[in-house]
């Protein structure tokens, strides 16, 4: 049997964190969510976080900073990142470890597909003792 996915959902908006959690949680995710980089380190420091889902345009925070902060505590996890202005953020994108790139709004089945893939990598990763 295969380990449910940890997914460390950070998102200012309680309403987007609702309805991705409960989204995800559909397709056998398991959802921590955060609604900053405060509650995101505190999650992240408490428990394994097997992909990070995150808002790059959060009011009053650095998204970059919090993909490092977050990285630096579990090395290995895959960033997959949300905006509504891709082309802001675009170039910046590889140089701050993120895997997947989406633009708001959200399409789920991309959002589904990317997940799924990363999940599948991260076991595979595990599983064989190697690192993402």
């Amino acid at each position: 049997m295969t380990k449910q996915t940890n997914i460390l959902l950070i998102d200012e908006d309680l309403m987007v964190r609702q309805a991705l959690g409960q989204a995800l949680a559909v397709e056998n995710y398991h959802v921590v969510s955060a609604a900053n980089r405060h509650e995101a380190l505190r999650e992240a420091g408490q428990q394994p976080i097997d992909i990070v889902l995150l808002d790059l345009n959060p009011r009053g925070e650095n998204a970059w900073e919090t993909v490092q902060r977050l990285t630096a505590l579990q090395p290995h996890v895959p960033v997959v990142a949300m905006t509504a202005r891709r082309e802001q953020h675009e170039p910046k994108s590889s140089a701050h470890r993120v895997n997947v790139l989406l633009e708001k709004p959200l399409n789920l089945s991309v959002l589904l597909q990317a997940l799924n893939e990363l999940a599948l990598e991260t076991q595979n990763a595990r599983r064989h003792g190697n690192r993402l």
